[in-house]
């Protein structure tokens, strides 16, 4: 989970602070829960995930860098969760007629590459012999 996954991390904290946030703040999003529930729906997916990318992986760097068993399954959980979070954000997107059909061929794309990804590292973290003796404590 290379340098790929910090561009995420970068992404999100930066994408919480000047989008999200001021989203929230200015009540833009009450007006979309009231208007266009499907909109709302898929920006309360953005944010859930934003705040997934955000957090997740500074838990993830301290349980690694202090070579702690939990790594190992915490690990498997970000990267299943993190294909569900693709796959629901992807449905929500689908459900919002007035979103551009890039975004959603986007969001396909991050979808497919998400499940190449979380299965290639699961079976990393499941068969590897230095997973297994790096993460003992």
């Amino acid at each position: 989970m290379g340098k790929e996954r910090i561009g995420i991390f970068i992404y999100a904290a930066y994408s919480l602070v000047d989008y999200v946030w001021p989203m929230y703040e200015s009540g833009e999003v009450a007006a979309y829960f009231s208007d266009y529930p499907a909109l709302a729906a898929a920006v309360l997916v953005e944010t859930v995930s934003h705040l997934f990318y955000a957090v997740c992986p500074l838990v993830l760097g301290y349980l690694c860098f202090k070579q702690k068993r939990l790594f190992k399954t915490m690990s498997i959980a970000y990267l299943l969760l993190s294909l569900v979070l693709s796959t629901v954000a992807y449905f929500a997107y689908l459900s919002v007629s007035e979103l551009a059909s890039d975004f959603v061929d986007g969001a396909l794309r991050d979808l497919i590459k998400s499940g190449i990804i979380c299965l290639i590292w699961t079976l990393y973290f499941v068969k590897s012999e230095r997973v297994r003796n790096t993460y003992v404590a």
